[in-house]
């Protein structure tokens, strides 16, 4: 696949990502189309989150990772948002925050 058309599945998958599965609990989210700045999120205005959103057959799950943990803001919870071609959408995170936030839920 070319360069060109990677970042055009790219940003597909990060609208689709916005649009199932975001929109509902965040109306104003919206993609960050200007990535050549310090702020590398791939969804903007879900505070406190930042989101790393890859849409690809194979995922380099350790390298998104990283480069989630790398990328946030100092207080910002990073998660990679993944999905193949045609499956659901799924999200990584560590597993102390996956356990906060489930906390959370039994409040």
């Amino acid at each position: 696949m070319s360069p060109i058309n990677s970042r055009a599945k790219g940003k597909r998958g990060e609208q689709d990502f916005i649009n199932r599965i975001l929109r509902p609990f965040w109306p104003e989210a919206r993609r960050n189309v200007d990535q050549f700045v310090a702020d590398k999120r791939d969804v903007l205005a879900v505070n406190g989150v930042h989101f790393q959103v890859k849409r690809t057959e194979t995922l380099r799950i350790w390298e998104a990772l990283a480069q989630a943990s790398n990328e946030a803001a100092e207080h910002d919870l990073p998660v990679v948002a993944f999905k193949r071609n045609g499956g659901q959408w799924y999200c990584a995170l560590e597993a102390d925050e996956l356990v906060a936030l489930l906390r959370l839920r039994e409040e």
